[in-house]
């Protein structure tokens, strides 16, 4: 979707600050929305696609001004309002220290031995697809100049763009209809070498090169 997250290419924001030796969590509390958001992820019936699209949905202004286990924190709110887990008005009483009790709605606990578990297996998006590639490697494709407004992971700045298939990497889930529930509709994912002069104009290092991995649907040949 046309909304602020996708940053990439936009100017005014200064650039990354990357800090050595930076701690994993700042404060506790982002430890505990992480083992809120993983704990949870099983009963809310979710998947990270719908999950990044939540945080997509945020009002511009909240997405620039809140912190990143901050965003966790109101998309796994919204998410339990909607699956009536808790309302609006108990998750406020909270917030002001008022006791929230209801046992029609409590659910199993998961166990760290589990959650190490789920952790080190992953979430594979890996599917079988019989469908031959429509791109072969090495050929040149454009990616196509669409504005959806759901969930995509194709990036602004890199619609219209051509580029050059590197590598096929089968079938994966496509993330724009699972984010909104509507299937998993696997797809084939290439990556796509882009030139910095195709992406940002020809006074640009001709030797940098960006690799963005695209599903099929997402390309048309150049």
């Amino acid at each position: 979707m046309n909304s602020i997250h996708d940053m990439g290419g936009m100017h005014g924001f200064g650039p990354v600050q990357r800090k050595d030796n930076e701690p994993v969590f700042h404060k506790r509390w982002e430890g505990r929305v992480l083992g809120m958001m993983m704990t949870m992820s099983s009963h809310l019936g979710g998947n990270l696609d719908n999950s990044r699209h939540r945080s997509e949905s945020l009002p511009p202004a909240d997405y620039l001004g809140l912190g990143y286990y901050e965003k966790w924190l109101v998309r796994m709110e919204s998410a339990c309002i909607e699956a009536s887990f808790v309302s609006r008005e108990e998750i406020n009483d909270l917030m002001h220290g008022k006791d929230v009790w209801a046992e029609d709605r409590f659910a199993k606990a998961v166990s760290a031995e589990t959650l190490v578990t789920q952790l080190k297996s992953g979430r594979l998006s890996a599917r079988h697809i019989s469908e031959p590639p429509a791109f072969k490697i090495s050929t040149s494709v454009r990616a196509r100049n669409i504005n959806p407004i759901g969930h995509t992971r194709l990036p602004r700045y890199a619609r219209g763009k051509i580029g050059i298939v590197t590598a096929d990497h089968g079938g994966h889930i496509f993330p724009d209809t699972n984010s909104c529930f509507d299937g998993e509709n696997p797809q084939r994912l290439y990556t796509i070498l882009f030139s910095a002069q195709e992406l940002w104009g020809n006074d640009k290092n001709p030797k940098d090169t960006v690799c963005i991995d695209m599903w099929e649907s997402y390309l048309e040949p150049a």
